[in-house]
Order: C-alpha cells, then structure tokens, then sequence
C-alpha cells in the first residue's frame, strides 16, 4: 500500500505558493504597466504634439497660400492687359475717371467715387507730369480691380497697386482711401516699394511684410507683394493686405495641454500667450534677443537646424516637448511646447491606478483561492488514493461511496460503476464473442453486394457528360468523373480526389473570369451546408459552366457532404445570345426594324419572280421632329415616337406591315394593294397624324408628316428602286409643302440628282468590291508637349477613271448613307483599322468615325469585340468616334449603342461637339470619354471672345463630368497657346499634322 502524504504539508506548501505568486505578479504588473505607459507616452506624445501643430498650421497657412496665388495671378491678367489694351481709349478714359484735386493729388472724379464695388486712389503730380504710362496703369488697374476686387476682398482685407510715381490704387470693401489721404500721403517709404525695387529683389520674386497694426482697421495684418514690371522698368507693385488677428487669436487662447506660439525664421516671436503685450509694442515681431529666456532660444535652434517644414522632439535641456510646422507663405512656424513634468505626472497617477488595482483585485482572489483548495482537493484526494492503492494490489476495492456532484464525485461514482461493471462483463464476454463473430458474416455478405452497387454507380456516373465530384463534410473530394477532370482541363491520370475545394480552386482560378465570386459561393456554403444556390461560371475560353450544389445526407438525415454537378451551357446560351441578336424588333416602338423591313422587301420581290404580283410602299418621317428633341428632350421625343407608332398602327390592314427604319423615319410596305389602296392610306395617316395632339410638359402640340409612294411595278422593277422613288416621293412631299403625301413622279424628281445617288451607290459597291477605298491619318496630339496621342483614320476612294486621284469623303458619303452602304464603309475601316494596330503594336492608337446609320445596327459592338479578340488587340486601342448631331437625333437608339460599345471596351469620342442645341444637357445621357469640340469654335479663336468663352465652357464642364478634350482645326500657333492656356487635353490639325496615308507612327 502507498504511504500517505501529509495533507497539512501539502495545503501549507500550495499556500505559500499562491501568496509568492500573487506578490510577484503584483510587482510584474507595476512594472510592466510603468514600462508600457513610458513606451507609449515617449510615442504617443510627439505624435499629437506634431499632429496637433501640423493641423494649426495647415488652417493658418490656407489664406496666405491663396493670397500669394492670386496676387500672381493679378499680375499676369494686368500686364496681359497693358499689353492687349488701345493706348488711345485708355488715355481718354483717364481723363473721365481721375482728376486732381485742389491739394494737387490726383483722384477719382466725384461721381465715380464707389468705395463699396470699386477702388478709390491717390496719386502724386510728378514734377515732369504724369507720363502715359502712369495714365494707362491707372485705368487698366482701375477697371481690373473694379471687376474682380469684390469677389477678391471677402478672403483678403484689401486689393491694391503702389505706383513708383508715389500713389496708391486700393480696394477694400466700404473704405474711401482716396479721400482719407491728404497731400502728405506717401508710399516711398512701405516696406512693400522697399522690397520691390529690383536692387533689393532682382530675381522679383513674391515677398512677404513684417507685421503691421492697422490703426483704421484695428486689427494686425501682413501685405503680400508681387513686383511689377512693364515695358522693361519697375512701375509699382500688386499685393493683398491679410488679417492675422484670428491667427494671433487662436494662439493667444491657453492650451490646457502646454504653450502654442508663432515663431518668425528668424525668431521673432509673432503670438505668443503671455507675451501679447510685448509683442504688440515691438509692432507685432519680437525678437529673441529682447527676451532672456533660454528654452524659446532652443526652440529657435531645433527649428533652424531641423531642416525640414516640420518636426518634434525634446528640447535639449530636457524640460520640454516641442512639436513645430512651418506656415507657408510668410514662413512662419508654429510651435507647441509641452513640459516633461506634466507627462511624469500622468505617468505617476498611472503607476499608482495600476498598483490599486493589483492589490484591490488580486489579494481578495488568493485569498479566497487558498480556502477553496484546501476545501476540494485534501479530502477527496486521499480517499481516491487509497481506493487505487487497493485495485492495484488486485484486491476488491470497496466502493468509495463519496457524496458531492463535482468532478471528483462524478469520479469516484464512475469508479465504483467500473468496479461493478468489471463481474458483469467477464460473464458477457463469452457470449458477446459469438455475437460478433455472426455479425462479422452477416457484414461480409452486406459488403459484396454494396461494392456491386458501387461499381454500377461508378460506370453510370463515369459515362455522364455532366461534371461530378462529391465534396465531403471537411471540404475534401472524395470522387470526381472524367467529365469533370476534362471540363477543368486537368492532364489525363490527375486527380482531385483527396484535395480540398480550395486546392481545387487554386488549380482551376486560371481558367474563371470572376474566380472571387466563386469563392464567395464556396464561402457561403460553408456557412450554411443545406444552402442549395445555382451559381453561373464564366470561363475566359468563352465557356459558360452552370454549378449547382446538392446537400447529401445519410440514412440518419446527418449532412454528410455536398454533391457538385457541373454543366457546359455555352452552346445553349450562344444560341439564346443568337436569338436575341436575330431579333428584328426595334426595341422603343416594338414594330418591326429595317432588318425585318429588308428582308420583307426581299421575299415579297422573290415570290413576285415566280407569280406577278403588286406592291406599294409609303415613306414618311415626321416634320420639325428635331424640335421636339432639343425642346423637350429625347424623352418626350420617344413617347411621341411611341404615340405616332400605337396611332398609325390602327390604320394599317391585316397583310400590310408598319416598319420603323430608324429615328422618326417609317415605312409600310402593302403586298398586293393597288396604287389607290396606298393613296387612301397615305390620306388617313397624314391626316391621322395631324389631328393627333401630343401633350408635352403642359405644352399640347400636333405634328405632321410627309409622306412618299412609290408603286411596284409602276415606279420601280427592284427592291432598291422602289425604296430610292419612295424616299424621292417623301422629299418632294417635303419641298411641296409638308403634312402632305406625294406619289412618286420621275418628271418632279431630280434627274441628275437621282442619277447621281444611283451612280454613287455602284461606285461604292464597286469601290468595296475591288479594294479602291483607302485610308490616311492624322495624327492627334497631346496639347501639354506636343507627343503623339493617337491617330484618326481619315477615309478616301481612289478614281478608278483617273489612277492616283482621291476622291474626298465628302463627295460619297452622303449617297452611301442615303443607301445604307455606310454600314459596310464603317465594317470595312474599322476592320483594316484593326488589322493596323495588330501590324503595329507600338501604335498608341486609331481613332475612327462611325455613321449615325450604323445605330440601327445592334451587331455591330459584337462584331467590333469579334474582331478586336480574334487579332489579340486591346479595346483601349480602338477610339470610335460618333457625331453629335447624329446621336442626338435619336437619343434612345444612341444611348444604347453606346452602352454597347461601352461593353466591347472601346473609349467614345463626341465629335462636333458643341453644334446641338442642348449640347451639354445631352452629356449626361450620352457616356461618351472624349468630347471632340466642333472645329467653327476654334477658327480665328484668339479673335473670337465669344468663342474663347464658349471653349472655355466646354472644357471646364468636360473635366468636370471626368471627361477628356479634343480640339480639331489647329492651324496656327496662337491657337495652340491660348487652348494649352486653357487646359484642353489634345489637340488636331494642319499647324500639328496633315492627313496621309504613310504616316510615320506606322512606320514602326
């Protein structure tokens, strides 16, 4: 049997243990908590100190940083003047706004005297007179300062020019100085004429005044001073009077904290709190010198050889803290001075909160702790041991039979059961024997047939085109088909069996667009495991994967795991995508578009080859429709789209189908109606639409419309003809009159003309088919330095009859979008224009132009994102350009080609921007990048104000909205200076480049 260890022995040693540990874990948390404390404070402290300095300065400095900015800027904008005004209206325009006074100093005439909104003056007869400079300075700086001192004063005190001649021109709100000065009055002496003479400041440059106690005002202030040269001398100054009051102010107010004070560079006190009075009698600089205290002469010493705008540190006495910021401008610094004995103070009542609470919290718990132990342990702890001693000996124990439910009575409770459990179970054992060795069988047989079931599940699921892999309840796969392995591009004899989802998706991100979206989803169903959500994957291969997660449960409805089911939908949703795109709906009115339109036109001319038959087909469009755009926006413009649509579909018989072909521009083709069937419903809906009234922001209006007929086979054997007589038939209707209809008549129409678009529509076509379109570039510049932007793809076509010649755009452009041969122009430059950049990678980019007729178009984005992929060539390098007033004409149709083209990648350009009406209301619908400015804005700008305004407006507004500016027709120099001076971001034209095809960017 075990000896017996000495209860009393043991609680007594437990004791002294619990009291040493509460002593030394009394003395660690003082010490630790001191050390903490200093760490933090040597840390903390000089980063408020300087934070707290630096945020002073930064609200000091803000005024005295515009005040030097808008004294520069007054100087330039009053030399450009002086340079810019007519010497002979300015020199006249003296004598009626100064005259000289009876004291012999010259002043505003009495009537012009308007201290409130203009300047007052006074200046000096030299003894040789006032020269015609002096003349011309005094009514420049008068109109100047009249015009933008108001809206200057309010952040400043006052606005003025000192002339050499020994004058004053100043405006400060509600102050006549004029009148106040008297014939002693002089300007000789200010420091402001002092610092300005070019022996002093040759490098002119903007300079700061001492302090100064304004007397009139009340208040301290300080001048900031711009030198003024014209015409090759020194002619006076420009400066800003700033009031430092709330400066000295703000600094004057004690801090609860420590000592905040303006020092100069050259440590002159400029506010200081207990130094106010002494500062204010050395007129508001007190120097160092005139003060014997010895911490403000190592402030100034850390300051000067701190190098820097700012800093922090302890002053080398140790007593103090000091945090310093410069305040840019006048230069001055400030200072904030924190003494060492107020933060060991704090560190002091730290130490002692600390000490409390060790000693108020710990010594109660040991206590207690001692009493506790003894308690729970000594007794039960010896009873136990003895129970052991006995069944380890092999002896019977007794059963211990303790009372209590804690952890040491639930113990002796199980050692007695184990005790009585040990008889029972030696009996049982022979017979449990047997029992296993029948399940044992029973679970052989169970286990053949469930490999046979495993095996036929395995064949099922392997020949399966859907990917399968089940996800176990720790996010590992247990099995997984070849579909799946073939879906993920995996080599073959790989496997993900055993690998967790996050293996898995680190493997196969590669392949996703959004792999974090995936992620998300695995995430959330980690979260929650029954979760069933269907998730959509996007690979970069073009592939769509559709994911759906199925919770699987045992016989027991326990969650096991997940099973993944994966399919490939990409030729299902291409098809669909197909569908949408083959839809030959326009998507505002829901009638028919010109594609159906086309091919209506086209089957019913092939079912007439076989059985002669008749046709009419009406053309019209609604007059003045670009009134209701630009007066009530696209909008209303839509609805009335919609409202004419619903109207005129009431009319149309069961055979005749209505088409919107694009803007207010509609068809009805009538198969089998005679040409007075179409005279009777050209009647009814000119009529109809005339009588319909609109209501339009309150306002009631009644359109109407021109309307052309043109008759199969009376005025054309062919679908192209019938629909060039039809148009011809509207636009007769049109110069007749309007609200009218018109049949076609070849007599009224213009031969030539039609010649003409006929000729132009087989040269077109003859031009795409044999190669004869050609393309040359401008180049496109960076306004700032002059460097190449990108390039415009400017089109031509080469004369077949006279080999060499180029004919311009301007000659077949029209035609071909009367035709619509447009659309295949703007395929064929936007393909060469790809195949460019693909030939050439080094070039930035090419800009091209698209024709307002490719909006009805809706292919067109996706056949622009074909192409860019299929020559690996980046969106960004593809600008495309669309024109202003051909987007405005039909708002919503522009809109979302825009934002499909938005979807390719490609920037917008706005060209022509500026010719609509309500250009800058249709930004916010119109998400184009770059906004082109119309090139009758920038000819003969520099003589143009109202233009210089109006390409101001434009470029301010652009940067505003996050946009970028282009501006076409630069033929000069000048032009060039006054747009960089404006801000404009590139720039085109025959002064930067002239259009060719072998630019030199391609030759790279």
């Amino acid at each position: 049997m075990l000896h017996a260890r000495s209860r009393t022995s043991l609680i007594h040693r437990l004791s002294l243990s619990i009291w040493g540990l509460f002593l030394a874990l009394l003395l660690l948390l003082c010490a630790f908590g001191y050390l903490a404390m200093r760490v933090i404070t040597d840390r903390v402290v000089p980063v408020v100190a300087q934070r707290s300095v630096d945020l002073r300065a930064k609200a000091s400095e803000g005024q005295f940083l515009q005040a030097e900015r808008s004294v520069q800027r007054l100087q330039r904008e009053l030399l450009w003047r002086l340079d810019h005004a007519d010497r002979q209206a300015a020199l006249a325009r003296f004598d009626t706004l100064f005259a000289r006074s009876p004291d012999g100093l010259w002043r505003l005439q009495p009537g012009q005297v308007d201290p409130e909104r203009a300047p007052t003056l006074y200046l000096h007869q030299p003894p040789q007179g006032l020269d015609a400079s002096a003349r011309m300075r005094a009514v420049v700086a008068y109109d100047l300062l009249r015009e933008q001192g108001p809206a200057l004063v309010p952040p400043f005190f006052s606005v003025y020019m000192d002339f050499v001649e020994d004058g004053l021109m100043v405006y400060a709100h509600g102050m006549d100085w004029g009148s106040n000065a008297d014939a002693s009055a002089t300007n000789a002496g200010y420091p402001t004429m002092r610092g300005s003479d070019p022996r002093r400041n040759p490098q002119r440059k903007v300079f700061w005044t001492p302090v100064y106690l304004d007397r009139q005002a009340d208040t301290w202030m300080v001048s900031v001073i711009k030198p003024l040269d014209w015409q090759g001398r020194w002619v006076g100054t420009l400066g800003h009077d700033v009031l430092v009051q709330s400066l000295i102010d703000r600094t004057t107010t004690n801090d609860s904290a420590g000592v905040q004070l303006v020092m100069a560079a050259d440590g002159a006190l400029i506010a200081h709190p207990q130094l106010s009075r002494r500062i204010a009698a050395a007129d508001g600089q007190l120097q160092l010198s005139a003060l014997d205290d010895p911490l403000l002469a190592q402030v100034h010493g850390m300051i000067a050889y701190g190098r820097g705008d700012h800093g922090v540190g302890r002053s080398p006495d140790g007593s103090h803290w000091v945090a310093w910021s410069k305040i840019h401008g006048p230069g001055w610094y400030q200072v904030f001075l924190l003494p060492q004995a107020r933060v060991d103070r704090v560190l002091m009542w730290g130490l002692l909160a600390v000490s409390s609470f060790g000693i108020l919290g710990l010594l109660p718990a040991m206590w207690l702790l001692r009493r506790r132990v003894g308690l729970l342990f000594a007794v039960p702890l010896t009873r136990l041991t003895q129970a052991v001693d006995e069944l380890s000996q092999g002896r019977e124990p007794r059963p211990i039979a303790m009372q209590g439910n804690d952890e040491l009575g639930h113990l002796a409770d199980a050692f007695d059961d184990m005790v009585e459990e040990l008889v029972q179970q030696r009996a049982l054992q022979f017979a449990h024997a047997q029992a296993l060795q029948t399940e044992i069988d029973e679970r052989r047989q169970f286990m053949t047939r469930l490999e046979e079931e495993r095996a036929r599940l395995l064949a099922l699921l392997g020949a399966m085109n859907l990917g399968i892999l089940f996800v176990g309840h720790e996010n590992r796969a247990t099995y997984c088909n070849a579909a799946f392995l073939a879906m993920w591009d995996f080599p073959e004899g790989t496997s993900v069996v055993g690998k967790t989802t996050g293996q898995w998706l680190d493997a196969s991100q590669r392949l996703m667009i959004d792999p974090q979206e995936f992620r998300r989803h695995m995430d959330e169903a980690t979260v929650s495991p029954e979760l069933h959500k269907q998730l959509e994957i996007r690979l970069h291969d073009g592939r769509i994967v559709m994911h759906d997660a199925y919770p699987v449960r045992d016989a027991q409805e326990h969650f096991i795991g997940r099973l993944w089911v994966q399919e490939d939908v990409t030729h299902e949703r291409q098809t669909a995508e197909q569908l949408v795109r083959l839809a030959q709906h326009d998507p505002l009115t829901s009638l028919y578009n010109r594609r159906r339109f086309e091919d209506e036109l086209a089957r019913f001319f092939h079912a007439a080859e076989r059985i002669p038959s008749q046709a009419a087909l009406l053309f019209f469009d609604l007059d003045e429709f670009k009134y209701i755009n630009d007066t009530f926006g696209h909008r209303a413009g839509d609805s009335v789209l919609n409202r004419m649509a619903v109207e005129i579909r009431t009319l149309v018989r069961s055979g005749e189908t209505l088409f919107r072909l694009g803007g207010d521009e509609f068809a009805v083709l009538m198969p089998h109606a005679s040409l007075d069937d179409a005279q009777h419903l050209a009647e009814r809906i000119v009529l109809r639409i005339a009588q319909t009234p609109l209501c339009l922001h309150e306002h009631t209006v009644r359109l109407t419309t021109s309307l052309g007929i043109a008759h199969f086979p009376a005025h054309a054997d062919n679908a192209e003809d019938l629909v060039a007589h039809a148009d011809a038939a509207m636009y007769q209707a049109k110069h007749t009159g309007k609200n009218r209809w018109n049949v076609y008549r070849p007599d009224r129409d213009s031969s030539r003309e039609m010649a003409t678009r006929l000729a132009w529509n087989d040269r077109i076509a003859h031009a795409l088919e044999n190669d004869l379109l050609r393309l040359h570039f401008q180049g496109v510049h960076h306004a700032a330095d002059g460097r190449l932007a990108h390039l415009e793809a400017l089109i031509r076509m080469e004369d077949e009859a006279n080999p060499g010649q180029l004919i311009m755009p301007a000659q077949f452009i029209e035609p071909a979008e009367k035709s619509g041969k447009i659309l295949e122009i703007d395929r064929w430059v936007i393909g060469r224009s790809i195949s460019l950049l693909a030939t050439h990678p080094n070039l930035p980019a090419i800009a091209v132009n698209i024709s307002g007729r490719s909006f009805d178009d809706p292919e067109l984005p996706a056949w622009i994102g074909g192409q860019l992929r299929q020559q690996h060539v980046a969106p960004r390098r593809l600008l495309v350009e669309l024109t202003e007033t051909s987007a405005v004409s039909d708002m919503g149709d522009a809109a979302r080609f825009i934002a499909a083209l938005h979807d390719t990648g490609c920037p917008i350009y706005l060209d022509d921007f500026g010719t609509g009406f309500s250009s800058f209301a249709y930004l916010k619908n119109l998400q184009a990048d770059v906004l082109k400015i119309d090139g009758m804005f920038i000819r003969d700008l520099p003589s143009e104000r109202d233009n210089q305004v109006f390409v101001r407006a434009i470029i301010e507004v652009a940067h505003g909205m996050g946009k970028l500016t282009v501006a076409e027709f630069v033929e000069d120099e000048a032009t060039l200076q006054m747009l960089r001076a404006m801000g404009v971001d590139m720039v085109q034209g025959y002064h930067l480049d002239r259009p060719r095809a072998d630019h030199p960017a391609l030759a790279d």
